[in-house]
Order: C-alpha cells, then sequence, then structure tokens
C-alpha cells in the first residue's frame, strides 16, 4: 500500500510561514484578497487539501490565486519562482501593474486593506485624470486622520478617580 504525501505543497507553507509572519488568521489575510475569499479556502489551499481521512481530497492552487495570496502576504514573484513557476509569472505580472500604479500612490494609501484600495479605485473613475493627484493626497490626509483618530481611541485610557 503506498503512503500519500500529506504535507503541504512547498508555496502553502511559503504562504503560511509570510501570514503567520504577519500575524495574521487566514480570515485576515483572505479578507485582504483582491476579491472575495474565505478563510476556509485560504487553509485548503496553505495546506494542499480539503477533508480528512478517506475523504481527503487533494486541492491545487491555480496559478492566480496562488499569486494573489502571496501578494497579499508580501512574498515576492522571485521567492515564489522556485515554488510555484505558473503563479510566480502571474504575480511578476501583478508587481508591474503595481509599479505603474505606485508613483501616484501616496505612501499612506499604499499597504492600505483591500477592501479600501477597492473604494478608493471606484471613487477615482469618475475623476479627471489631472485631479488625481489631488484627490489622492486628499484620501491619504483623511486616511491617516481616522488612523490616529482610531489609535487614540483604541489606547490605554487613564484610569477614573474615585473618591
Amino acid at each position: 500500500m503506498a503512503t500519500q504525501d500529506t504535507g503541504p505543497p512547498a508555496y502553502g507553507a511559503l504562504i503560511k510561514l509570510a501570514r503567520e509572519a504577519k500575524g495574521w488568521s487566514p480570515e485576515t489575510a483572505a479578507k485582504r484578497m483582491p476579491y472575495d475569499f474565505s478563510g476556509s479556502s485560504w487553509r485548503q489551499i496553505e495546506a494542499g487539501y480539503r477533508g480528512s481521512g478517506a475523504n481527503r481530497k487533494r486541492v491545487p492552487g491555480k496559478p492566480s490565486t496562488v499569486a494573489a495570496m502571496a501578494h497579499t502576504v508580501g512574498i515576492t514573484s522571485e521567492r515564489l519562482t522556485e515554488h510555484h513557476h505558473e503563479a510566480a509569472e502571474v504575480l511578476r505580472e501583478m508587481e508591474r501593474q503595481d509599479a505603474q500604479q505606485a508613483p501616484a500612490m501616496p505612501e499612506a494609501l499604499r499597504n492600505v486593506p483591500a477592501h479600501v484600495k477597492r473604494m478608493i479605485d471606484a471613487a477615482l473613475e469618475d475623476v479627471d485624470p489631472r485631479d488625481v493627484p489631488e484627490v489622492l493626497r486628499q484620501m491619504a490626509a483623511d486616511y491617516e486622520t481616522v488612523q490616529a483618530q482610531r489609535q487614540r481611541l483604541s489606547g490605554p485610557q487613564r484610569p477614573r478617580r474615585t473618591g
């Protein structure tokens, strides 16, 4: 009887390592994907299978999905190449597209969650291209203000005086 390899694929282990280094759960990472994705799907692709026992089935990662997952957790195409060549090619194109957009994007907006990025993209659809840099600067200032307010609200609270 042949034994089945139950270990995760090399790209799955790399993605899991990068995700854990960020301190993210699979659900958190999945929410940051550029499209709807679930935490359970994320886990299955990392592990390379779904189910257990006799119901265990292999889950190969489609190149576009593996590339999006790697991009989400900050893995470069060069690093992914040794683990999933086709996904690395897709990721390389994602990096090229990011590089074309990067100069116009203020630093404060470069690493926003995927849902915020989608809102920014939607808001810019009807903006005159000549006005985009100024609109982005204003969005960045607003985003930084909101983040600062959240920090203040979630920061340590002074104990109340009693008596």
